[in-house]
């Protein structure tokens, strides 16, 4: 009986991390059914009517407003183009790096790391004339090669790491058997390149999914805009 007491006592602060945690998200899911008035009558989610139409009018958007069912296929746009330019580019520049010498890939990998650390602010206004002169402003794929381009510096510092330390017996057996460099890192390097490629992916998925600044810029108009730019626009929208 005392062990079972001791144990039980041992998992209350567990409990409490759990519920300290959960509760937010819970809440939140509770007042995604709530109208204003039912907000502040029952802020804690409970009591009060629910509305499910909530949901439907913020997938349809408010009147003169897109809605969530265009954010998120200009979303889905934009990140698919971000993905395939920041992994391709960026995991390929960053394996051939490991084939330069040390003071080559040291110079190169600090131009990558210089440019993570430039200000945004600082190109805003510059990306922005590129895109007006290019036809580019309202266009979430054209935008998408924006986010890959910022996403570079990330891409390449990260799986640089990772390629530093690949097997080089796998590339030694790869060249025995006639293969050249690309060829080793698409058929032997790549596959094997799954955990890092995935980890990179999710960190540049996030930085789309929450990226403004340049969106707001360069996504005007409201049947273009993504997630992050478009549920700006629900702010002031159901207020009364």
């Amino acid at each position: 009986m005392a062990r079972w007491f001791w144990k039980a006592l041992t998992q209350i602060p567990l409990v409490v991390w759990t519920v300290l945690c959960v509760g937010p998200f819970v809440l939140i899911i509770l007042l995604s059914f709530r109208n204003n008035a039912d907000i502040f009558a029952h802020p804690l989610g409970i009591g009060g009517s629910y509305h499910t139409s909530n949901f439907s009018e913020a997938w349809q958007g408010p009147a003169g407003i897109a809605g969530m069912s265009t954010y998120l296929p200009n979303t889905v746009v934009a990140a698919a183009v971000t993905l395939v330019l920041s992994l391709t580019v960026g995991s390929t520049a960053a394996y051939f790096a490991t084939k330069m010498s040390a003071r080559a890939r040291r110079l190169l990998l600090q131009l990558f790391l210089v440019g993570s650390v430039v200000p945004f602010v600082l190109i805003i206004i510059p990306m922005y004339q590129l895109y007006n002169a290019l036809h580019g402003v309202n266009i979430p794929a054209a935008v998408g090669i924006a986010y890959g381009s910022l996403a570079l510096p990330t891409t390449v510092l990260v799986m640089s790491a990772f390629y530093a330390d690949f097997p080089q017996d796998l590339i030694d057996a790869a060249a025995v058997d006639g293969l050249g460099d690309f060829s080793t890192y698409v058929r032997v390097v790549l596959p094997l390149s799954k955990g890092a490629l995935t980890g990179v992916s999710v960190l540049v998925l996030v930085y789309v999914w929450n990226e403004t600044q340049l969106g707001v810029v360069l996504l005007q108009a409201a049947t273009s805009q993504t997630v992050s730019v478009g549920v700006l626009g629900f702010q002031g929208e159901f207020t009364t």
